[in-house]
């Protein structure tokens, strides 16, 4: 999606190298897009060797979509103001330079920082990718270009966990988890040449000031949002980081009062607040939130429950969304042509079959749980997926007018990252918080069974009973531990004790790795219910958004229009 604004028509002799140029777009695209989902299954192997807690591996997610989405209108202005490819450019320089970064991190800081700048890199490059498609390609042709940068979308959101997986599990090159990153790098380099020889210049005749004043109040307000939601398990949840959450609603209220006033002033501000007067677009802008929130927290999810607790390896985990890759491909192209006769009933359609599969899901999910019992219910929520993700943004800026566009598309691509940032950000208070909680009753589970195998190891019954009490605490401890890979105080005599004797130490290591299991699928059996009603949440929104699609055929012209427009409006 562009945040263009004032996209200039393409020439009637339309560019003959465009189908190349669409082509480098359309990887640079992918590249960015990738790296919002690739790093889900590398993170427990991130976490293991940087020593890192459940707190640092949110931030890996969220810095970067937090980053990506807060810069995605200004640098579409920038790209109006001083050349989409010049800024295309920078963008993919500094992505392959944080990209490098990232895989040669030497601890969780320096690459979640890292992160963050390869997020102001996407935020750079993917404005100018629709905004130069609709300046290159002729109308008849962009609605082919825009199909083809909307399976690009789709399939870079659903490829990461297999990519990632694969990189992960085969050791590529000895780089473990680091290939996820250092990958960027060749393909940023060849990337960089050909976008320099193939993709033309262009720019806005009537490009719109900076607005750095909504740039800061947006940041802050969601700031002060999420990091108590990433950092508030980890540090007790202080007072002040409660003042900040309460603080957050009351700086965007800022904004608001600052938006309204550039409007007056010059009709530059971030989002133009008339765009929420228009029919659908609120609507639209909470869906996409919502969803992309629903929807990484779910992937977060699974590869961490799938993972950490029942020990799957990354590729295993990463072949496992592989059915919900091509469930989401099967529908995402006939979406496009349903929701100009379905319309909104498609995004309920799509929010309903997809929270029935993630409930299927997690019915399924259990220790032992073979793949094929498990694959079903992540195909039938790619399914729902596909009627979605692309069909939200359609019937969300289907009656914008057309000055407003670019503002509009820029807003809803942003609202996708912001969710996505959301989303990462509360596995902290929905998935990590309930895990201590669950331990007792996961623990309890399983004492028995570990005092009968005790004893058959040749300890004492009493000796038995003794040393499963003593286990209890450490599991407990293990449990409420930030970073699962550290082994509690309470654990150093029982692992001592049970060390002695092979048989001893393999019974109790059975017993922790089945409660371990237990209280991850326990806990996301819970978890799982955050995702079905935000995707009910998504359905309901839905049928107060326009019945018809408006001018859907038409879309195509959307760039001349916002040029006619906005030079009646220079007149």
């Amino acid at each position: 999606m562009t945040t263009s604004h004032g996209v200039a028509p393409s020439p009637e002799g339309a560019h003959p190298r465009r189908w190349l140029a669409l082509g480098v777009l359309l990887a640079a695209a992918f590249m960015d897009l990738l790296d919002v989902t690739i790093v889900n299954i590398a993170l427990p192997d991130i976490r293991n060797d940087l020593s890192a807690g459940y707190a640092a591996s949110q931030w890996v997610v969220t810095a970067y979509t937090l980053a990506f989405g807060l810069g995605l209108i200004t640098g579409g202005r920038l790209g109006d103001r001083y050349g989409r490819k010049r800024i295309f450019l920078l963008g993919i320089v500094l992505f392959t330079l944080s990209s490098l970064l990232c895989g040669v991190a030497p601890d969780v800081e320096v690459l979640v920082t890292a992160r963050a700048v390869q997020g102001i890199a996407s935020a750079l490059m993917v404005p100018q990718i629709m905004a130069t498609v609709y300046a290159i390609f002729p109308g008849n042709e962009r609605g082919g270009a825009s199909g083809a940068y909307g399976a690009v979308t789709g399939l870079a959101a659903v490829a990461g966990p297999l990519l990632g997986g694969v990189f992960v599990a085969y050791d590529v090159l000895g780089l473990g988890w680091r290939a996820v990153f250092l990958v960027n790098v060749p393909i940023g380099v060849a990337a960089l040449f050909a976008a320099f020889v193939l993709v033309p210049e262009t720019k806005s005749d009537f490009p719109l000031r900076m607005d750095i004043v909504g740039v800061v109040l947006v940041s802050a307000s969601l700031l002060l949002l999420l990091y108590p939601l990433v950092q508030g398990r980890t540090s007790g949840w202080p007072a002040w980081m409660v003042v900040a959450m309460i603080a957050a609603p009351v700086v965007m209220v800022g904004y608001a009062l600052h938006a309204r006033a550039k409007e007056r002033r010059d009709h530059s501000s971030l989002v133009p607040l008339r765009l929420f007067g228009q029919p659908g677009f609120s609507a639209g802008t909470i869906v996409l939130f919502v969803f992309d929130a629903t929807m990484i927290g779910f992937f977060l999810a699974v590869s961490l429950t799938l993972q950490i607790g029942l020990g799957y390896s990354a590729m295993r985990t990463g072949l496992l969304f592989l059915p919900w890759a091509i469930g989401a491909g099967l529908t995402s192209g006939a979406a496009d042509q349903l929701v100009g006769k379905l319309g909104r009933h498609l995004l309920t359609a799509g929010a309903l079959v997809m929270a029935a599969g993630m409930l299927w899901f997690s019915l399924a999910l259990e220790p032992g749980a073979s793949w094929w019992e498990l694959a079903p219910g992540l195909f039938l929520a790619g399914i729902g997926m596909g009627g979605v993700i692309g069909p939200a943004f359609t019937v969300a800026g289907a009656h914008v007018e057309g000055r407003d566009a670019g503002a509009a598309s820029g807003s809803l691509s942003a609202a996708v990252q912001l969710g996505n940032a959301t989303g990462a950000a509360l596995l902290g208070v929905l998935l990590f918080t309930p895990l201590a909680n669950a331990a007792p009753d996961a623990y309890d589970g399983h004492d028995k069974q570990l005092r009968s195998e005790l004893t058959a190891a040749g300890l004492p019954a009493a000796e038995a009973r003794e040393l499963s009490a003593q286990l209890r605490p450490c599991f407990l401890d293990y449990a409420k531990e930030e970073n699962p890979d550290k082994r509690p105080a309470s654990c150093g005599p029982v692992f001592a004790k049970a060390g002695s004797d092979p048989k001893v130490q393999q019974a109790v290591d059975k017993a922790v790795d089945a409660g371990r299991a237990d209280m991850f699928t326990d806990t996301f059996g819970r978890f799982v219910w955050f995702t079905i009603s935000g995707l009910v949440v998504v359905a309901l929104l839905a049928q107060t958004m326009p019945r018809e699609v408006r001018g859907y055929e038409s879309r195509g012209g959307e760039g001349e229009s916002e040029e006619k427009d906005r030079e009646g409006a220079k007149s």
